[in-house]
């Protein structure tokens, strides 16, 4: 009997370059679809006009509640359950033969990426006295939302973006070892790279930074979840007059009357959110991210990527791929520490270029074409295992094309888990 044709059918709330899930659920749609797969996706809202190829939208209008203003907390009690279940009918309805790729916006599917682990994020804001969180009230959801997709066994295997998030899932939704693969984020290195370098003098000057100044940079939505306040104070401990550029939507105020109060508000640009962080990152000369809880981080690839030292906190994905005075620098939430560290970086240009060219290597090796093609792999497994015992041997592909195609394609095979397989099978059904 013939098979349907088979496409991966992605569920993310929103799609772009914004970063988060989206960005994951951008690059990967944009990736396979380079592949010539045929690979679809149901959002809410996508931010950039290329690769909408396949992307169907579902409740649109939920992006005019407020998503992303001050009030974001609120909205997202009434627009992320609104969503989850509108795409999850949606899924049921769409026909034909399919592997369902959710990065937690819906409540079905095949692969469920999971992205934080809220139990473990709240855990470590209690640890720390920061209480804030219960004045949101999407922690209900997102509660009861985790306990039915990781803790009833409803998807055939949880990707976790983080060794970390791997024994998360593990130590508080009890998800067998077996149900998880550990897949990392990528990087787009065709935005995030060296080569926006040139505009590194127009970006200072924009910023009121002269060239020879050192320029520290920092981004992050949740500032104190991050660890603003650490390299604001810092800067008071540092003999380098270096600037601490802020970029990411947040309440400012009580930063800058942080800043004010120790003197160093001449020395804190608040830059609020930017789209043109790959110019940015160029324009500075080290990257600080004192936070206190993460799943992976991707903005410190994001650095590493454009040439930038990192200095961060070994929390969550930081901790896979971020080693201590080989391509970057730990650093706890502690001013005196960052302060030092920082001295020792800026001073010392042997370390710097020593870090920048780590950096940039360890970057390259989490292109998105190799992250698309452990996904591949993952569901090549899962056709296999579906297909077994319906007269379609284990080992035969259901996706013409075949490993070979998928590697002159993708060049250079990556490490992992996956990366030993022979067979991946591309999809019968290929876009026009």
């Amino acid at each position: 009997m013939e098979m349907d044709p088979l496409f991966i059918l992605q569920i993310s709330l929103e799609m772009g370059f914004g970063g988060g899930s989206e960005c994951v659920a951008f690059e990967l749609h944009r990736a396979w679809q380079a592949l010539g797969i045929d690979t679809r996706a149901v959002t809410s809202h996508a931010t950039e006009p290329e690769a909408r190829q396949g992307i169907s939208f579902v409740t649109p209008w939920l992006m005019h509640l407020g998503l992303h203003s001050r009030w974001r907390h609120l909205a997202s009690f009434v627009t992320v359950p609104l969503f989850t279940l509108a795409a999850s009918w949606r899924v049921k309805r769409i026909g034909g033969s399919k592997i369902v790729l959710s990065h937690g916006d819906s409540l079905i599917g095949d692969v469920c990426v999971v992205h934080a682990v809220n139990r473990a994020s709240l855990a470590e804001k209690r640890r720390t006295g920061y209480y804030g969180w219960l004045l949101d009230p999407s922690n209900l959801w997102v509660a009861w939302r985790d306990w039915w997709m990781l803790g009833g066994g409803r998807y055939r295997r949880i990707v976790a973006i983080s060794e970390r998030v791997r024994q998360q899932l593990k130590q508080y939704y009890n998800v067998p070892d077996e149900r998880i693969v550990t897949i990392p984020n990528g990087i787009n290195l065709a935005r995030f790279n060296t080569g926006n370098a040139r505009s590194r003098e127009a970006v200072r000057q924009g910023f009121g930074v002269a060239d020879d100044v050192p320029l520290v940079l920092f981004v992050g939505s949740q500032y104190r979840l991050k660890g603003l306040e650490f390299a604001i104070r810092a800067l008071v401990e540092m003999e380098t007059k270096a600037i601490l550029l802020v970029v990411g939507a947040d309440v400012a105020a009580p930063f800058k009357r942080l800043a004010e109060q120790l003197g160093v508000s001449d020395r804190v640009i608040f830059a609020g959110a930017r789209s043109d962080l790959p110019t940015i990152y160029p324009a500075a000369d080290a990257f600080v991210l004192p936070t206190l809880y993460e799943t992976f981080a991707l903005v410190c690839l994001e650095a590493m990527a454009s040439g930038l030292p990192v200095l961060a906190s070994p929390v969550g994905g930081i901790e896979d791929y971020l080693h201590d005075d080989v391509n970057g620098l730990h650093v706890q939430r502690d001013a005196t520490e960052i302060a030092a560290k920082l001295d020792r970086l800026l001073n010392d240009r042997e370390l710097h270029a020593r870090l920048r060219e780590a950096g940039i290597a360890t970057a390259q090796n989490y292109e998105w074409k190799n992250i698309a093609q452990q996904y591949l792999t993952l569901f090549d497994e899962l056709i296999a295992e579906r297909t077994q015992g319906s007269g379609n041997p284990a080992g035969q592909p259901l996706w013409a094309g075949g490993s070979q195609e998928l590697n002159l394609l993708l060049g250079a095979r990556t490490s992992g888990p996956h990366s030993e397989r022979s067979s991946l099978m591309l999809f019968e059904h290929r876009q026009p």
